[in-house]
């Protein structure tokens, strides 16, 4: 099976490598060997960018997983490993790449530290949901991870109050502000089984994140009543920094 090496895991400061093309889709895009493109999953956008042939920059404007191989851990959301990566470009561009061609990948590095910052602060709010309401991350049915905002959507007879909602701001407010580090770390039997851990909470994740809480200020959460049984959290929040002196080639 076709599939490519995901080196944002490894080494998520990355801004550009060298990458083999070993497969086309003539309708979609193209599947390199090795990305340091993030595919979008978890609720999180991917990352954008550009492949570069002969000096020529070709946008890539989305990255998506093709299937994979399940695997099936204890404890742990099933998930698929060894995916085939798609990096979409333009129709008309696909025909400028050949199977065994040699190129440059380079990505949007202010997106990928907005993105990474606004997933760090989806797990912060819910831990003051948790907080507030224990068990209630089980009840997650959907979420979207953008640059500036994200949301979260439970299933569940709980109606969120503003006084919920005041303490559960109040909280991701006091963990930034004590500027706490962020670890992100494998399950022992599989690398790409992701965890993401502060203090005393930890959950499966494989997005990108920061490593410090201090990247972030002023979190503002509000809720939205989506009908009968499911509750919305939209969460917003602004940057101190976009630790863009962090990314290298």
């Amino acid at each position: 099976m076709t599939k490519t090496e995901k080196l944002f895991y490894q080494y998520p400061y990355l801004k550009k490598i060298k990458a083999e093309v070993i497969d086309i889709l003539p309708e979609e895009g193209i599947i390199l060997d090795k990305t340091i493109a993030y595919p979008e999953g978890g609720g999180q956008l991917s990352d954008k960018g550009y492949l570069i042939k002969n000096n020529k920059k070709i946008h890539f404007f989305d990255v998506q997983k093709k299937p994979g191989r399940p695997i099936f851990i204890d404890n742990f959301p099933t998930i698929q490993v060894d995916n085939p990566i798609v990096h979409y470009i333009d129709k008309k561009d696909i025909q400028n790449f050949n199977i065994g061609d040699i190129v440059t990948i380079e990505i949007d590095t202010v997106r990928r530290a907005k993105l990474s910052i606004s997933h760090s602060v989806t797990h912060i709010v819910l831990m003051g949901i948790e907080k507030v309401f224990p068990g209630m991350g089980k009840n997650i049915y959907g979420a979207k991870i953008k640059e500036d905002s994200s949301r979260l959507d439970f299933r569940t007879e709980v109606k969120f109050s503003q006084s919920d909602i005041q303490t559960i701001e109040n909280y991701a407010n006091q963990i930034i502000n004590e500027k706490k580090s962020i670890k992100i770390f494998s399950h022992p039997e599989e690398k790409e089984a992701r965890y993401w851990k502060l203090d005393w909470y930890i959950c499966a994740c494989g997005g990108t994140h920061i490593e410090n809480t201090k990247y972030i200020k002023n979190i503002k959460v509000k809720r939205k009543n989506l009908g009968k049984n499911a509750q919305r959290i939209n969460i917003n929040f602004d940057y101190t920094s976009l630790f863009q002196e962090k990314f290298h080639e």
